[in-house]
């Protein structure tokens, strides 16, 4: 590490568990985040500040007005840009340190089986059950851990899928859902709101479970789920088991 690094990253290094070893694998690791949107914006902006050397954002939708509530990594003179090339132009910003690949594109299970091998992780930062099944499937395949969230309303879900637990399993989405919802069984942002500041606390969670991963520390959210209800002030740790076959 060079003398500017250890400045910026000092309070990184002074974390018990990273040290100047952590932070120098954070400045090797690659990431790739899916979804430059609510939860896309605090894990990019976390993740480049904390000094991950690689990101690769994907997203083949463009800023609009009605996301500028909780999309906060965007800014409203880039009304109708790529979200993943005004998230590309925020980290520019934050970290010099920081190589970023864009995909002006939504993510297909081709363009995945092509990315995953190329990066150590991958954070799910999509909004419906149809892309987090498809993104869960394509990690399994090619073996990428998995940093997932979900985030409506005043509600979220975190948790780490494609770790091995002290079992030695891996868990993956379908071990909590074996089949898609259909459609209009759940609820979405686009009928009951999302709150901008619940979306970046289950975002921020999501930075630092990729972090801890990356960096080799800490206990990641392997065979467990943190549940927020925001509206209550409630955090809750739920246990999570494989599928029975």
């Amino acid at each position: 590490m060079t003398s500017a690094q250890r400045e910026r990253y000092r309070r990184n290094i002074d974390v018990v568990g990273m040290g100047e070893a952590g932070q120098q694998k954070l400045l090797a690791s690659s990431v790739l985040v899916i979804g430059a949107g609510g939860l896309g914006s605090p894990v990019i902006t976390y993740l480049a500040a904390a000094g991950v050397g690689r990101l690769v954002i994907v997203d083949g939708d463009v800023v609009e007005t009605m996301n500028l509530q909780r999309q906060v990594i965007h800014s409203g003179a880039l009304l109708g840009v790529n979200k993943a090339s005004s998230a590309a132009a925020r980290v520019s910003d934050l970290n010099p340190d920081v190589s970023v690949e864009v995909v002006q594109q939504m993510a297909t299970p081709d363009s995945l089986a092509e990315l995953l091998p190329t990066v150590d992780l991958a954070l799910d930062c999509c909004d419906t059950y149809g892309a987090k099944f498809m993104i869960s499937d394509a990690c399994a395949a090619a073996g990428t851990p998995l940093v997932w969230a979900s985030a409506v309303g005043m509600q979220g879900q975190v948790s780490v899928f494609g770790v091995p637990s002290d079992e030695g399993r891996a868990l993956w989405l379908r071990d909590l859902f074996p089949q898609e919802p259909p459609p209009g069984s759940y609820p979405m942002a686009t009928q009951i709101g999302v709150l901008g500041a619940m979306v970046s606390q289950v975002g921020s969670v999501m930075a630092t479970e990729a972090i801890k991963l990356l960096a080799g520390f800490g206990a990641p959210l392997v065979a467990r789920m943190l549940a927020l209800d925001a509206a209550a002030g409630r955090w809750d740790l739920l246990p999570l088991r494989p599928r029975m076959a």
